[in-house]
């Protein structure tokens, strides 16, 4: 227990009641004097009361003004002592109904001093109102009381007022004693239990996963600050709230309601605050305080967003891995037929007559052995292993170049806008030009023919700390979830007349670079395809 602190409490406790008290006997000296024998009819009762008071209001002011000094406790009671005296005194000495104030100077001052020092302090109260009593007695001081007591009943007095001192000031240090020790106990408990807390919190806190506890009904009781990460509300916005309120299929105790269960889990998606999606792993236990009863319920929460991206990047060069090796074999056995195929056809045309119908046959025949012919070349194009030139290149110059090559496109027109949301730092990359700006091309060329109506196709180039992000986004007819997931992937083209390779050889080259390509889109309401690439500084 901090002393000092509990010094200071008990002193100013002392500083009012005594203020409290001197005003009460004072009003009562006035009012009803027959209550107070001798103090209305001494001329020196005002003055004594005043001077007190005054005394009082010196000492709270200097325990505001010095609050740290050790002499107050001394003071204060030295005071007390003596102007108790002179009240016993003016009252009546041995018949005074104010010899319990004494008592009153000796409780404080076992509170606040040792219990040496409070046996000294009860034993200068009983020898000031001896010697007061005695000298009275013998005529040295004016008698202030009404009879004069005999010698043994004095005796009496004077040894029954000695008693009751020291006992008070023995039961009150003790009582103290007893009561600092388990002060000193109940804080080291308190500060034991504090750190506990801290501790409990700093691990809550420091989790790599978000933590959640609600009570039976679903309303937030704690959520730690991974947590608030993940979900992208701070504590102080959700407190006390439903969790149904953030998302209906967070709450699964909800979902199983009469299934008794030591822990459910399970993914759902999530919409942040600021409209990210993500992918969430949770998983919900009991709480229980200490009995068998539940109280709540505790939801552990993982981000698996990430996780799930690289699941399908995996399982996407898995996929593409394994159809690169069919498509280079069905290439290299079909090739050669088909383009014998495709010349017999020529040739029977020219040593042939054919009518308009036989010659349009035939020319549907060259058409599509020529369009199998460019789908082949891709397969082979795709599957064959790449090589590339890496040097460091200013992608900004690189993008732009790509930029002016498609406004020349005669289909642009003036039906699209490509804006350019890049300024004119130079941001460089360890790349292979070529590579890098046929992935611009073929991202470029993706998004005009995604807006056959027209539209705007924004180019964003922005630099982080160790990436450089570009991002196309088009006001096109955008992609469905079905398509989302699997447009990376050979043959999975949107649009006619493609072979639904372009986007497998962007996928390709630009994990070659080290880089990230992902794609934002809804239907009907455009698509972002955002590139990463390794930053040079």
């Amino acid at each position: 227990m901090d002393q000092s602190f509990a010094t200071r409490a008990w002193l100013e406790w002392l500083t009012r009641v005594r203020l409290l008290t001197i005003t009460l006997i004072l009003t009562v000296g006035v009012v009803w004097p027959q209550y107070v024998p001798g103090l209305s009819a001494s001329r020196f009762f005002l003055t004594l009361f005043i001077f007190w008071i005054t005394l009082g209001i010196l000492h709270l002011i200097l325990l505001r003004w010095l609050p740290q000094a050790g002499w107050h406790g001394g003071m204060q009671v030295a005071g007390d002592v003596v102007m108790v005296t002179l009240l016993v005194y003016l009252t009546g000495s041995q018949e005074s109904y104010f010899i319990w104030l004494y008592l009153l100077v000796i409780i404080v001052g076992s509170i606040v001093f040792s219990r040496s020092v409070a046996f000294l302090n009860a034993a200068i109260c009983f020898l000031l109102l001896a010697a007061m009593t005695l000298l009275a007695y013998a005529g040295k001081l004016p008698r202030t009381s009404s009879t004069l007591p005999s010698l043994q009943s004095l005796r009496t007095w004077l040894v029954m007022n000695l008693l009751g001192f020291l006992a008070v000031a023995y039961l009150t240090s003790l009582l103290v004693h007893s009561l600092r020790s388990k002060g000193r106990e109940l804080e080291e408990k308190s500060e034991q239990l504090l750190s506990l807390q801290d501790f409990t919190q700093d691990i809550i806190h420091s989790m790599r996963g978000g933590l959640i506890t609600t009570d039976l009904d679903g309303g937030i009781l704690l959520l730690n600050r991974t947590g608030e990460e993940i979900l992208g509300y701070r504590f102080a916005e959700v407190h006390r709230k439903k969790l149904q309120e953030l998302n209906a299929d967070f709450w699964l105790p909800g979902q199983y309601p009469n299934v008794e269960r030591l822990s459910l889990r399970r993914e759902i998606d999530f919409h942040t605050p600021q409209g990210e999606a993500r992918c969430l792993g949770i998983s919900v236990s009991p709480l229980r305080l200490g009995t068998e009863e539940r109280s709540g319920y505790v939801f552990n929460f993982q981000d698996l967003t990430d996780l799930r991206r690289l699941e399908q990047e995996v399982a996407t060069k898995e996929r593409m891995a394994a159809l690169g090796r069919l498509s280079a074999a069905i290439a290299h056995e079909i090739r050669q037929p088909l383009t014998a195929m495709a010349g017999a056809v020529k040739e029977l045309a020219r040593l042939v007559p054919l009518e308009d119908d036989e010659k349009r046959l035939v020319h549907i025949v060259s058409r599509e052995s020529e369009r199998l012919n460019n789908i082949i070349t891709d397969f082979l194009h795709y599957s064959r292993e790449k090589t590339y030139d890496f040097q460091e290149a200013d992608v900004r110059s690189l993008l732009e170049e790509t930029i002016l090559l498609m406004e020349q496109k005669p289909e642009v027109g003036s039906k699209f806008r490509i804006v350019r949301a890049f300024n004119g730092l130079e941001l460089r990359a360890r790349v292979d030009a070529n590579k890098i700006k046929q992935v611009f091309w073929n991202l470029c060329d993706n998004a005009i023919r995604a807006m056959p109506a027209g539209g705007t196709l924004t180019v964003k180039l922005e630099p982080y700390p160790f990436w450089l992000r570009i991002a196309f986004r088009d006001t096109g007819i955008g992609l469905d979830a079905k398509q989302k997931a699997k447009i990376f992937e050979p043959l999975q083209s949107g649009f006619e007349g493609g072979t639904g390779l372009g986007l497998s050889i962007v996928y390709q080259i630009v994990q070659a670079h080290s880089g990230k390509i992902s794609v934002i889109s809804e239907k009907d309401r455009g698509s972002e395809f955002i590139v990463e690439l390794p930053r040079v500084a």
